[in-house]
């Protein structure tokens, strides 16, 4: 679940009731914010509107403060586990990434844990800022460029902005560079204030403005979430669950109206109306399925190999490297050791013990393993 949350805590912190009522009902394994104003409204959603009626198991990433408004991911820990996280700055909010693993149940040493990544986007607003949006969508695009040769089941969700599927940034989000994207419900068109389009319209939850929050009813789509291509077809042990994304509470009868206005065939009524007092944008989610019997490959390679030596609790590299990140994740998908190197070899912390698998990141591209350590 991706949300818009309004300028939280600053215009009103008691929204969090409001959150909770929303994320009770629809209970995301991951979700994912945007317009966070401190790390006090991070923690706030945390402890008040997911870890509460007995409920433990939700962590959240680390809060960055960059320019204007933040984001935030937070994510159940039973299921899921944050491996790294990153920041693109762009001319007014940053763009967050997110690298996630499943804590799949059947792991062994000769299979891998599933990965997925996360961007959260706050495009420019203005219905005429179209050129901004676009530089801002290619940041991330080329980002995405950089990392293709390992990067894999991409989430790219947030409040785009977006007045239509043919605007450029919207377009560059789709088609351009290494990593096309796609939409999964494929509503592409000229969706503001179109009525064909009711069924994905996001924005706004209600006919006035209140706490800062814009008026007008829902006729935009300025919320999404674009997804890679192996995301569709399980190529990654991923699978999109079909006819699940959905903005929550649009059932597609409030066309220009509030979300709550009279009645809401798709939530019950006090969802509705939490989804109007908590926020001005709709939350949008899908569901997806973890394939765990499914062995997702690690990329091997004969260009490099590598062996540890418990003589001198190394490992080495047959070929002599100039410089290389090396990372270590154990077979949860956790990372467990990164470090920048220079030469043929790594010394290994005393207490990592068991199989692995080892990555290096270096002018040859991305390479990676399985090693055992004794």
């Amino acid at each position: 679940m991706f949300h818009n949350l309004l300028n939280f805590p600053s215009t009103n912190a008691s929204r969090t009731s409001y959150y909770r009522t929303v994320l009770q009902y629809a209970k995301p394994d991951v979700y994912v914010v945007n317009e966070l104003d401190n790390e006090t409204g991070a923690d706030l959603i945390l402890n008040q509107s997911l870890n509460v009626f007995g409920t433990s198991h939700y962590q959240r990433a680390q809060f960055i403060d960059g320019v204007d408004t933040d984001n935030c991911l937070y994510y159940n820990s039973d299921k899921l586990g944050l491996v790294d996280q990153m920041q693109l700055a762009t001319s007014l909010r940053d763009i967050s990434v997110y690298q996630m693993y499943y804590k799949a149940p059947n792991l062994t040493a000769v299979t891998d844990t599933i990965y997925m990544w996360f961007f959260s986007c706050h495009l420019k607003a203005g219905v005429n800022d179209y050129q901004q949006r676009n530089q801002e969508a290619l940041t991330l695009k080329y980002y995405l460029n950089s990392i293709a040769d390992h990067v894999e089941n991409v989430f790219v969700g947030g409040d785009f902005n977006f007045y239509s599927g043919y605007e450029s940034g919207c377009q560059s989000m789709l088609n351009s560079g290494d990593v096309p994207l796609i939409d999964p419900v494929n509503a592409i068109g000229n969706w503001s204030g179109d009525y064909n389009f009711a069924d994905w319209h996001t924005q706004s939850t209600r006919n006035s403005s209140i706490g800062g929050g814009t008026g007008g009813g829902l006729d935009d789509r300025f919320d999404l979430i674009f997804v890679s291509e192996d995301v569709m077809n399980n190529q990654n042990g991923i699978n999109y669950l079909s006819n699940t994304y959905k903005p929550l509470g649009q059932d597609g009868n409030h066309f220009n109206d509030a979300v709550n206005a009279g009645s809401n065939s798709s939530v019950p009524d006090s969802v509705a109306n939490a989804l109007y007092n908590g926020s001005d944008h709709l939350p949008i989610m899908m569901d997806i399925v973890f394939d765990e019997t499914a062995t997702i490959p690690v990329q091997s390679n004969d260009y490099l190999q590598a062996y540890y030596s418990n003589i001198e609790n190394t490992i080495n590299f047959t070929t002599s490297l100039n410089q290389f990140d090396f990372e270590l994740y154990d077979l949860s998908g956790r990372k467990v050791m990164n470090v920048n190197a220079d030469g043929t070899a790594v010394q290994v912390p005393n207490h990592l013990k068991g199989m692995f698998v080892w990555r290096v990141k270096s002018d040859k591209g991305i390479l990676s393993d399985r090693i055992f350590i004794r």
